[in-house]
């Protein structure tokens, strides 16, 4: 099937900052100015260049490995070879939009206008006024390599970081994406990310931005910290951070789902996406064909709703607004969060690029990080008050204690409970069970968004990609197929590729 993207050598990258809208050119990688644009010599300037270092997600690569796809039937048109080669855990040397090789250089991309943003405010008179500027741009930083560390690596954990293959941090402005750089290991990244983050987020103030919930915002950084110190396995301040996002009490950060009255796909994903929107906390957009995979061959099927959008749990029955599903070509079934918007830059030929905006900081997603930090924390009832939290925003009036919730998972069906093998400690009984009731929630939040994919990694789960008319395939624990190869083009340059 022909798709209705522009393949060129040119590659354009979306960069969404609340209506604003501006687009790198394709030379090569800011061989000229950052950005091509002029020297950053003023605030203004300054203030501007950050637009350009927010990251690139790699929601259709992460959403496409998890178990939340499966093989529809090899008689169904794969659509793009790409999305077959990340359900198959093979290479590619595509560049597109969506593949490993554009995640790490539009990733890279973000971190060098971050790193010039960073020299242009140590070498301004008055950077003391600039402060804000220079902790947006720190965050953008740490967070740009935490997405590139979650694709390119195995997950943090106190067993193996010390030696997994980690990614480059770099923190100098470059002229050329492929300078030389040793690989760090994933603890050396993790430790780095953790200073940026600890340096920039003080600094952050809100009255830089006009469109906030496009910028790392005090609660957007801390909505951040929470999830890294939780992968980080530091959940005192995961715990303390999410509590700077929506305090003890959540409640009057629910989604109000009445307003998702329209009766199409669009106008869920629009509300959804909104920034009027109590529940959302950051927002980016960026270039992608992601949601073009409902078209092929692996999608999110009717049977695997039962695992996600309508599997019941502690609640009882599905949760109302996640069990609402679009049914695409009569096969793919899909909750309507992500949309595909087209940037024509030919109107008369039909000529331009998708992109998409996704929420990737939620009311509900920080609920859930919190919840998580307190049962491995052995806070169980804590945990159990987050996850009611949880349960009654979407609409479940429930008011379960901890052994009430834990009983549920402890005799639950494998599809919502699947072995964890964590390379930490974590107890036999409530503690395991509260931990499954959290990645069951978080899996129906994320649906569509390639969160899952973290889950597994981190808790060492292992999930089967059904292949029709070929042999299965089996990811085990800590498989390294889940680190995804680093691109064709900086392994030739000399970076120490993932083991396979």
């Amino acid at each position: 099937m022909k798709k209705n993207i522009l393949h060129t050598s040119c590659k354009y990258l979306l960069l969404l900052s609340g209506s604003a809208l501006l687009f790198a050119s394709c030379n090569k990688f800011l061989d000229e100015m950052p950005d091509n644009r002029t020297e950053l010599d003023n605030p203004d300037k300054i203030t501007q260049m950050l637009v350009s270092a927010y990251p690139y997600m790699p929601a259709n690569l992460h959403e496409l490995m998890s178990d939340n796809v499966t093989d529809y039937s090899k008689n169904v048109d794969i659509y793009d070879a790409m999305f077959e080669e990340a359900y198959l855990f093979q290479e590619t040397t595509d560049e597109a939009q969506d593949s490993p090789s554009y995640v790490w250089e539009e990733n890279y991309k973000a971190i060098s206008a971050a790193n010039h943003v960073l020299e242009a405010i140590e070498n301004y008179e008055g950077s003391e006024d600039l402060s804000a500027q220079k902790g947006e741009a720190l965050l953008c930083r740490a967070y740009a390599h935490f997405i590139l560390c979650n694709t390119f690596c195995q997950a943090y954990n106190p067993e193996s970081s010390a030696t997994d293959l980690g990614i480059p941090y770099i923190t100098e402005p470059e002229t050329t994406v492929f300078t030389e750089h040793g690989r760090e290991t994933v603890a050396e990244v993790y430790e780095k990310i953790a200073k940026d983050l600890e340096a920039g987020l003080p600094l952050i103030d809100d009255n830089l931005y006009s469109h906030p919930k496009y910028h790392f915002t005090k609660k957007a950084a801390h909505a951040f910290a929470s999830q890294f110190y939780l992968y980080y396995g530091k959940y005192d301040l995961a715990i303390s951070n999410a509590d700077q996002v929506i305090g003890e009490d959540p409640t009057s950060l629910f989604r109000n789902w009445d307003l998702f009255t329209g009766t199409s796909s669009t106008e869920y994903a629009n509300a959804y996406n909104s920034s009027d929107e109590a529940a959302n906390i950051f927002i980016v957009g960026f270039g992608s064909a992601h949601p073009r995979f409902l078209y092929g061959r692996y999608i999110h099927t009717f049977q695997l709703q039962s695992e996600v959008g309508r599997s019941q749990g502690p609640w009882g029955s599905a949760l109302d607004p996640y069990s609402i599903a679009y049914v695409f070509s009569s096969r793919s079934y899909f909750m309507p969060k992500i949309t595909e918007y087209f940037m024509y830059t030919d109107v008369a030929n039909g000529i331009g690029y998708p992109y998409v905006t996704l929420v990737v900081f939620t009311t509900e997603k920080t609920i859930l990080n919190r919840a998580e930090a307190y049962a491995l924390s052995g806070e169980y009832d804590l945990a159990a008050r987050d996850l009611n939290y949880f349960y009654r925003q979407a609409g479940a009036n429930t008011s379960l204690s901890a052994d009430e919730i834990a009983d549920f998972y402890e005799t639950a069906n494998s599809s919502l409970k699947k072995p964890l093998a964590p390379r930490f400690t974590l107890e036999p009984g409530k503690q395991t069970n509260l931990v499954h009731a959290c990645l069951h929630a978080r899996r129906i939040v994320t649906i569509m968004e390639g969160g899952r994919l973290e889950d597994l990694k981190r808790y060492g789960i292992a999930y089967t990609h059904e292949v029709d008319g070929a042999s299965n395939i089996e990811i085990e624990p800590y498989d390294k197929r889940l680190a995804v190869q680093l691109p064709k083009a900086v392994v030739a340059a000399g970076m120490e590729p993932n083991p396979r």
